[in-house]
């Protein structure tokens, strides 16, 4: 038998044809084409061919595809077959479409005679041979107990005029329609899971970088990070900023790619100069999707920069120069405040980011920031050993002077004055990762002869012998602005380091202060060399011991310097730590 034509004016006649079987056959045929639908495509080009399905297999001329976003009240194009895009309007009112009253009222609608229908208000179709239409609901399920479904409407245009519409061919639309929402269920199912594969890769290759025997600072993980990126999603432009104590400002720490890159790496920005910084950073704009911009909690997508209210004029130029077509911008917030702000670049040909990659960057902003809060919890607790130490070790002198009955009250006084210290200090410590206060006006050489005191008892406890320490020579009057509890984890780690570089069969351990040149100047001298190749790397700041990265990180936030001597001769180290002195008079109290 021949092979027969499935191209019949109407379903009816195809379902009265003669050889019944064939025309059943036909008809489930379309619908299996409709389900084969390659679900490993685009939204856009499954609809587009599922609209085409439907065209040829309905005998019409043309199909759009129209979704509705309850955040603007429009009904969006979302592709079309056979249909002249350039003169079709991208969204139309809501209220005043055929494709909205499909949506509101959940039934197909039909026109006749579009030129004389007042309910359908483009008649520019009619130029292009678009006489008749037949609008069908469409539905595409999100899963996700947050997301509602999709609503939208399938308009499939005919060259006629005057046209009556079959019943059966509405409800063999519906149908289609139907089939179609399945194909979209399919590609979502598909879609998480394959998301939530990539989430779980971006997971094990961010604490893999951590797992890294040192601390590992922001600027690194990011570029390691977004290096890593390329393996599943096409990141064309990154900047990371990095937010100040107090959210005035962001300086620009780093961009990617660095060759051939447009990022002023170092450059500082003013929150309330920059709208779309205030309003990642602040959060203190409207929440909700609109025309030009999507604002929430977790992102800002700046949807088109030409437009956005929150884009500056010279934003809108850097933007037009540099082709960039939208930003996307990720708050990653430690604590009770943004810290950084990564900023993605949509360039050239692509017009948007899609919401797979939003989700995806997202995603990776708040691994990041829970990395880091590990790492940060890590130096914390790295910071825990020489305070613990000494409170056992004063714990333990005051209960043996208890057990021998001794009559040393002031003493044993002074030692539990330096265990409530400690104790409180330890508290401070484990309830803030950072220090969120102000900084405060400090005796620098009083905080050292503190610190000293405590590494004093470390060194007992640990049985430590042959180590010659001393502090004497400590100038009075230096006044600093930081913030206690980082300083003294400064002086910790350093004090700490010093003692365990001291050789195994002793050594010295010195301890000096002084101003000069507008600093406060510590340097803390112990026996013993760290190769020349370790000194470059400390002097750069590329520092790969826990410790050090802290103060680094503390003494740099604080206006301070590092810097790191070796004197062969002598057979000794010095630290240099160096920290603006307070130049305007205390005030009154």
């Amino acid at each position: 038998m021949p092979e027969r034509s499935c191209n019949l004016p109407t379903i009816r006649e195809r379902l009265q044809h003669p050889d019944f079987p064939w025309a059943l056959e036909c008809v489930f045929s379309t619908f299996n084409e409709l389900v084969d639908i390659d679900h490993n495509q685009s939204w856009r080009k499954i609809l587009y061919d599922a609209a085409r399905v439907m065209v040829e297999f309905l005998g019409a001329r043309a199909a759009s595809i129209r979704l509705y976003d309850p955040h603007l009240n429009q009904m969006v194009s979302f592709g079309s077959y056979h249909f002249d895009e350039e003169h079709r309007e991208t969204a139309i009112p809501f209220e005043e479409s055929i494709a909205g009253r499909v949506v509101e009222t959940h039934h197909s609608q039909t026109i006749s005679d579009i030129a004389s229908s007042p309910l359908y208000l483009n008649k520019g179709v009619v130029e292009q041979g678009l006489r008749s239409l037949l609008a069908i609901p469409l539905v595409l399920p999100r899963f996700l107990g947050e997301d509602a479904d999709i609503h939208g409407a399938i308009q499939v245009y005919y060259p006629e005029a005057q046209r009556v519409f079959d019943p059966i061919e509405t409800t063999t639309a519906e149908l289609m329609a139907q089939r179609v929402s399945y194909v979209i269920a399919r590609k979502r199912i598909l879609d998480l899971r394959r998301m939530n594969e990539k989430k779980e890769w971006l997971v094990q290759k961010i604490f893999a970088k951590l797992s890294m025997d040192r601390g590992i600072k922001m600027k690194e993980l990011f570029q390691l990070m977004v290096d890593e990126l390329q393996d599943i999603i096409t990141v064309q432009s990154c900047t990371l900023f990095a937010v100040n104590e107090d959210c005035t400002t962001a300086v620009l720490e780093s961009g990617w790619p660095e060759a051939g890159g447009y990022h002023t790496v170092g450059k500082v920005f003013r929150i309330d100069d920059h709208p779309y910084l205030r309003a990642a950073v602040l959060q203190d704009h409207p929440l909700g999707d609109f025309a030009n911009e999507r604002v929430y909690p977790s992102y800002l997508l700046v949807k088109n920069p030409q437009e956005s209210y929150l884009v500056t004029a010279a934003l809108r130029h850097f933007a037009q120069t540099h082709e960039i077509n939208s930003i996307l911008y990720v708050p990653l917030r430690i604590g009770e405040r943004v810290s950084y702000v990564l900023v993605f670049d949509a360039l050239e040909r692509r017009r948007f980011f899609a919401d797979e990659e939003v989700e995806l960057l997202t995603f990776f902003g708040k691994q990041i920031t829970q990395a880091l809060e590990i790492e940060r919890l890590d130096d914390t607790l790295h910071d825990f050993k020489n305070p613990a130490i000494a409170i056992a070790g004063f714990a333990r002198r005051v209960r043996r002077m208890v057990e021998q009955g001794e009559d040393r009250v002031e003493e044993m006084i002074r030692y539990l004055d330096v265990v409530i210290q400690e104790g409180t200090r330890l508290q401070e410590m484990a309830m803030s990762l950072y220090p969120t206060t102000r900084p405060e006006r400090l005796d620098f050489s009083a905080v050292v002869r503190g610190r000293f005191l405590i590494n004093q008892e470390a060194i007992r406890e640990q049985r430590r012998v042959g180590i010659e320490a001393t502090a004497e020579d400590l100038e009075p009057g230096l006044e600093v602005s930081a913030w206690q509890l980082a300083f003294e984890r400064v002086l910790d780690n350093l004090l700490n380091n010093a003692t365990k570089a001291i050789p195994s069969h002793g050594g010295r351990l010195r301890l000096k202060t002084y101003g000069r040149d507008g600093m406060a100047h510590l340097e803390i001298s112990n026996s013993g060399r760290i190769p020349g190749e370790e000194v470059e790397r400390i002097v750069s700041a590329e520092v790969a011991g826990r410790g050090l990265n802290i103060v680094y990180r503390f003494v740099r936030s604080m206006g301070g310097k590092v810097d790191v001597a070796v004197d062969s001769a002598a057979d000794e180290t010095t630290f240099l730590v160096s920290l603006p002195l307070c130049t305007e008079p205390p005030e009154a109290a």
